[in-house]
């Protein structure tokens, strides 16, 4: 049985976002789960609902039904673990908040073992936008946002996450464990992570913390958006209003002590 569950979750795995429809011989050929199987589990899967068959034009063709994509089932399931993120609705005041002051894009993600996931953004306006994606995942290594978590989960939890391989997503991104634990000092330091080029090529962001009841970084805010609107030189001007914004929100989750960065460094520092 439980090579069965492994086999079928082997499966849907394989429908992403770049290829959302996939026929019984390509599942097949791809998973290496004979077509039998296949069929068996496809046949399933469209019977509960997790999977449909597919009938529909694609940029002049027509998808003639032989091709399976995920199906609503998935989105009543989104939504469920998408309501389990109580931080959403009490951060998305603050998050638009600074979207309408720099008109860029505000990202909240949440730390799901060891990765980040994207759980909310608020799109900028202008016609060129960054492109990224609530339920995006990122290694929390890598990028602004994720690595404003990392910084602060316990030692040991650090080491064993940067002793797998590191991937490589970008020009920039970090290339050794040496690497992401001199930036982990510097967030500590300073209060915020910086990343250009690191997830996406071309593009920037600045992430800072937040902090739960217990004192823990489960979740981070950041701003993104490309390398030129975002530079390395242009912090200043962006982190104060984001520390502003988490520290509210920490406020929001139980957090009872000040905010560690901020005016309280900065009177602390004079």
């Amino acid at each position: 049985m439980s090579k069965t569950v492994k086999k079928a979750l082997q499966l849907l795995d394989i429908f992403t976002e770049q290829k959302p429809y996939w026929k019984l011989d390509e599942i097949s050929t791809f998973t290496g789960v004979p077509k039998p199987t296949c069929l068996r589990l496809l046949r399933t899967f469209v019977e509960l609902g997790y999977l449909k068959k597919m009938t529909f034009q694609q940029e002049g063709l027509v998808i003639d039904g032989e091709s399976y994509g995920l199906g609503l089932k998935f989105l009543e399931m989104g939504e469920r673990v998408a309501g389990r993120f109580d931080i959403r609705p009490i951060a998305y005041p603050y998050m638009k908040k600074l979207q309408e002051q720099f008109n860029e894009a505000i990202q909240l993600i949440a730390r799901e073992q060891d990765e980040g996931v994207y759980i909310e953004k608020v799109e900028s306006t202008l016609p060129v936008r960054l492109y990224t994606k609530v339920g995006r995942h990122a290694p929390l290594y890598s990028g602004a946002c994720p690595r404003a978590i990392l910084a602060y989960l316990p030692e040991e939890k650090i080491q064993e996450i940067l002793d797998k391989p590191l991937t490589k997503y970008a020009s920039q991104s970090p290339a050794t464990k040496e690497d992401v634990l001199l930036l982990i000092k510097q967030i500590r330091e300073r209060g915020y992570s910086y990343s250009d080029s690191e997830l996406e090529e071309g593009t920037a962001s600045i992430g800072v913390p937040i902090f739960n009841s217990s004192g823990a970084v489960q979740y981070a805010l950041s701003i993104a958006s490309f390398s030129t609107s975002l530079p390395r030189d242009k912090v200043d001007h962006f982190v104060g209003p984001l520390w502003e914004a988490a520290a509210e929100i920490s406020k929001k989750l139980g957090y009872n002590h000040p905010y560690p960065y901020g005016k309280t460094i900065a009177t602390n520092q004079t």
